[in-house]
């Protein structure tokens, strides 16, 4: 039977009562006797890891029974607020699919979502997210990340990964909390750590995407009787706004520091897709570090392979954390667009998992083409102006304009640049503390190739002449 919370299925050796009352939290044991020595697992249980209000926060009780519906159980739910779905007045929806990006000259096709499947789409469901969804996103997870379908793991859909982010930072921190933030980092993060007032700590990339070395001089040096931060943001691929990609490597130096210090990672990896070749992924690499898993949150969305308005993520990770964000999700939206749901599985039942990731590839290379052509026009005109870093995913250039001696990208873009007909994206924008930036994040995915970027860098590194006139630099 399913958990009456969440619909999901119980953790193993989990007291069902845990999974309704709060969480069960095993005392840690460090080596020296304090929280700022090495963190030794002794019975973990990610339920450690939430916050005061998410181990007490519990389902409304009716919502909560719909989970435990089945065969041979005759139900009296309706109060619940289902319609009947006999006055819903749509009786199929059929999609005209594009020819594939890797053949145009294939024959377009159809596909339809009707009779149970359509009834399921348009009515309340499950808060994790359709059944048939789940399991195909579970199927995916195994498979790409190579991870063993043992049942401590699962999947969680929301209205976009940034919806099921949110929901976690409030699942696993209390107000004022300090939380680490790979930076530069995408802005849409910050917002629900404002509103729990959380002490954000910076920690910076370097050309491979989050240091390891920056992240062990934080928490080696934390101030002693200071509470510890308990999570890590980072964005390993083809980062919004760095460029950066972390590879094998480098996220095993990270995960060990993590294990060190008793962090969870939130992998948000909406590029992931976007990468020419798949990088493993921490979420893959956590059980060789931590061989129990359950330390990564990994968010995945389909904004950028199928439709950004579909407003579809999902999160994978351990039971207890993906239940918490359940709890959130039905108190706050009962559940993500059935329709949005119905949509991708049915896209997802006529490709199968080898036909989403042939999709995949041939988005990462239309992208790949993309930059390259716009990175040859950049250093055309701005070589010697400014650096960045080439990246192998994503959609952007982090552009550094040190090399021109500028320090404050923000006055640049606001004065000369705009005189001059050309917007980017400041870096003081992608860091919490507002700090200034000689760096300008770039996009290639949908400008002009064969006009417009042409014209922009021209005018760009104009403004850049002009601004390094201004400051007696030239």
């Amino acid at each position: 039977m399913g958990d009456i919370e969440t619909g999901s299925p119980l953790p193993p050796k989990v007291p069902s009562a845990l999974a309704t009352e709060g969480a069960e939290v095993t005392p840690k044991t460090t080596t020296n006797g304090t929280t700022n020595g090495t963190h030794v697992e002794k019975g973990f249980s990610p339920r450690e890891f939430l916050s005061d209000r998410a181990k007490v926060t519990q389902i409304d009780g009716i919502r909560g029974l719909m989970a435990v519906e089945g065969p041979g159980i005759v139900s009296f739910l309706s109060d619940a607020g289902r319609p009947n779905p006999t006055t819903f007045p749509f009786s199929s929806i059929t999609l005209n699919l594009k020819s594939p990006l890797a053949d145009a000259q294939a024959k377009e096709e159809s596909i339809t979502i009707d009779t149970e499947d359509l009834d399921i789409a348009l009515q309340y469901s499950p808060s994790p997210g359709l059944g048939k969804l789940v399991d195909w996103a579970v199927g995916l997870q195994s498979q790409v990340h190579n991870r063993q379908r043992d049942g401590k793991w699962t999947v969680s859909f929301g209205s976009g990964s940034q919806d099921l982010m949110s929901k976690a930072f409030h699942a696993l921190l209390n107000p004022g909390d300090p939380v680490l933030l790979e930076t530069p980092i995408y802005a849409g993060v910050l917002p629900p750590l404002r509103i729990l007032n959380a002490e954000m700590i910076e920690v910076d990339v370097d050309s491979q995407g989050l240091s390891a070395k920056n992240l062990e001089r934080i928490l080696s040096t934390w101030p002693e009787g200071k509470k510890r931060p308990r999570v890590l943001y980072t964005s390993p691929t083809g980062s919004n706004p760095s460029g950066c990609s972390a590879p094998r490597e480098r996220k095993l130096e990270v995960l060990e520091v993590c294990k060190k210090y008793n962090v969870l990672i939130f992998e948000d990896d909406p590029y992931y897709y976007l990468a020419t070749e798949l990088l493993p992924s921490y979420f893959e690499l956590e059980a060789q570090v931590y061989p129990e898993g359950g330390h990564v949150i990994r968010f995945d969305s389909f904004s950028k392979l199928l439709s950004a308005g579909l407003r579809l993520g999902f999160a994978t990770g351990p039971k207890e954390i993906t239940q918490a964000i359940d709890v959130l999700t039905a108190g706050a939206n009962l559940h993500t667009s059935g329709v949005s749901q119905a949509v991708t599985l049915r896209l997802m039942q006529h490709w199968g998992i080898d036909g989403f990731l042939a999709h995949g590839r041939s988005v990462a290379k239309l992208y790949a083409e993309r930059r390259a052509e716009f990175e040859a026009i950049a250093h055309k005109y701005l070589d010697g102006l400014a650096t960045w870093v080439s990246p192998v995913a994503g959609m952007f250039l982090w552009v550094d304009l040190s090399p021109s001696g500028i320090k404050d990208s923000y006055d640049l873009i606001r004065h000369e640049a705009l005189a001059k007909g050309v917007l980017g994206v400041p870096g003081m924008a992608f860091y919490p503390s507002g700090r200034k930036s000689p760096n300008v994040r770039l996009s290639f995915s949908i400008v002009d190739l064969d006009q417009d970027t042409e014209l922009g860098f021209a005018r760009l590194a104009e403004a850049i002449k002009d601004k390094q006139k201004a400051m007696g630099l030239a």
